[in-house]
């Protein structure tokens, strides 16, 4: 039998909650944008009256303002995003228990097996769509196919509020390269060169020479391409009795274009993944980064220790020195995640360097176990660093399980 996979995708998610709270803005131009003064003034998302004026999503203020003077600009209410972002979640497991999020606004559903429940597919789509509608609010466009990446495809196909079948990979061929899930610039500049300008050009071409044009992502864009992806929907939360990595991801709630900013995010990343270690009574040796940017291309760097650890600061430590080496801001960062792995229950056994100038780190742990009993008793800022406190919106991603938005499937290239 064939999956069946939904992606939902929440329309103009951002810009339909504030205009949940303030009716008035539907009939106006209007936008969602960071704010400018912490240079992070693009718009985020908008209305309908503010698309039809030309505004475009991670354009600046003033160049939207350029097109549309009277464009109202509201400050984005994360609090208020996660909370329906939270509802919409609850209504999808009615239908099933295999939704994994693909940020605040979208997520894959495996419908495979409720369908004898429902009567047809077609039942589950309509009443998701509409009870998202007149239970939330919100308005919907889902993607229905065999697969995520087509169905990932069909959300972006589909009209406000209704739905798009992807029935045979012929549906896809006439689209651009470009609109394939993780295709970035890089990609798609060398695609253009030997005149590969749509999903179907790729699906068509041997994958020997993908291959030799973009390494082993050639093969796994080929696969996309023609609806070979079998990669599973994750239950959400859901994790193998077997533990072997744990981490935590986010997508963050702005863009990050700098190393501060960065330092900010991976501080809540790293204090979870290593709080989870201790619980376990776990030890790691690979420390992995995961980033992706703006135009959604993923990467995932790692590196392994000499001695295992289970320390939060060491995580950290090895996150920057990986980006340090490895990579850059040329492109913002969206999503950052960050895992560990080769897990063992016992600490090595390890002879210290006398000469070498370093914390000790069984006091490091016991600093950092005293942060996790007083975070847990009185919140996570009752003791955090200066800078922390003074952008408590980004210091606070990443640090609870409800801002995890890192697919696992999709984990790398």
């Amino acid at each position: 039998m064939k999956r069946v996979i939904l992606h939902c995708d929440l329309n103009c998610f951002f810009a339909s909650v504030e205009m949940l709270y303030n009716p008035h803005l539907r009939n106006v131009p209007m936008a969602v944008a960071g704010d400018p003064k912490r240079r992070h003034g693009i718009i985020l998302a908008k209305n309908v009256p503010a698309k039809q004026r030309g505004i475009k999503t991670a354009e600046t203020i003033n160049d939207a303002k350029k097109k549309c003077p009277e464009l109202i600009i509201r400050k984005p209410d994360y609090d208020s995003y996660s909370f329906f972002s939270k509802r919409v979640r609850s209504l999808y497991y009615e239908f099933t228990d295999l939704v994994e999020p693909f940020g605040m606004d979208e997520c894959w559903l495996d419908i495979t097996s409720s369908i004898r429940y429902f009567g047809s597919v077609e039942t589950i789509v309509s009443e998701i769509l509409r009870r998202v509608r007149e239970e939330i609010g919100l308005t919907l466009s889902i993607g229905v196919a065999d697969n995520k990446v087509y169905a990932k495809l069909g959300s972006d196909l589909a009209k406000e509020d209704s739905a798009f079948f992807i029935r045979c990979p012929e549906d896809v061929f006439s689209l651009p390269a470009e609109d394939l899930l993780y295709v970035g610039k890089s990609a798609i500049t060398r695609l253009h060169s030997h005149a590969i300008y749509t999903i179907g050009d790729i699906a068509k071409q041997p994958r020997g020479r993908l291959e030799d044009l973009l390494g082993k992502w050639g093969t796994t864009l080929w696969n996309y391409a023609n609806g070979k992806d079998d990669s599973p929907v994750s239950r959400y939360g859901v994790h193998d009795d077997t533990v072997r990595s744990i981490g935590n991801s986010t997508t963050s709630v702005r863009d990050l274009y700098d190393m501060d900013d960065l330092k900010l995010v991976l501080t809540g990343l790293c204090d979870s993944v290593s709080s989870r270690l201790r619980k376990q009574g776990l030890y790691f040796r690979t420390v992995c980064l995961q980033l992706r940017d703006i135009h959604l291309h993923t990467r995932s760097i790692r590196t392994t220790l000499t001695e295992n650890s289970d320390l939060g600061k060491t995580i950290f430590d090895c996150c920057i020195k990986l980006f340090q080496e490895r990579c850059d801001f040329s492109v913002p960062y969206r999503s950052i995640g960050v895992s560990v792995s080769g897990l063992s229950a016992t600490k090595d056994t390890v002879q210290l360097d006398l000469l070498k100038e370093e914390e000790d780190p069984e006091r490091i742990r016991k600093k950092e176990q005293a942060m996790e009993e007083i975070r847990r008793r009185f919140g996570y800022h009752s003791v955090s660093t200066l800078r922390m406190l003074e952008d408590r919106e980004l210091s606070e991603t990443g640090t609870e399980d409800e801002y995890t938005f890192f697919p696992s499937s999709f984990s790398g290239r």
